[in-house]
């Protein structure tokens, strides 16, 4: 994520809250609102291509059943791992507070083959 508008660095620390729905932000719908006045970036990039996708090829549903091992869907693997979306410490492909979910639901939760696109300038 960027700022809608450049920034000056005077060599003293800057604070950037991207979670303040005040802070203007680069792009369309480049933050999504959590509810209770806070902001979060969108999730869901477990293979770093700039998509969020569920289906079709270079998918990140496929990257989180392939880091847990790809045979046993119930499986999990523990780390600091691009594939961990909740950032809980843990690739979940299915259960409660699972990984696979929150792909689906950042590119809108209704339409599978929705993609949901990293915005740069």
């Amino acid at each position: 994520a960027m700022t809608a508008q450049p920034r000056t660095f005077t060599g003293q620390p800057v604070v950037l809250d991207l979670s303040d729905p005040d802070t203007p932000v680069h792009g369309f719908e480049p933050t999504v609102d959590m509810g209770g006045g806070t902001m979060a970036l969108w999730a869901g990039d477990g293979n770093l291509d700039g998509q969020v996708k569920y289906t079709g090829s270079d998918n990140d549903r496929d990257r989180l059943l392939q880091a847990i091992g790809g045979v046993v869907p119930t499986q999990t693997i523990g780390g600091y791992l691009s594939e961990d979306l909740n950032l809980d410490g843990l690739v979940k492909y299915t259960g409660a507070a699972n990984d696979r979910d929150l792909i689906l639901q950042n590119i809108g939760g209704s339409v599978p083959t929705q993609v949901r696109v990293e915005q740069l300038p």
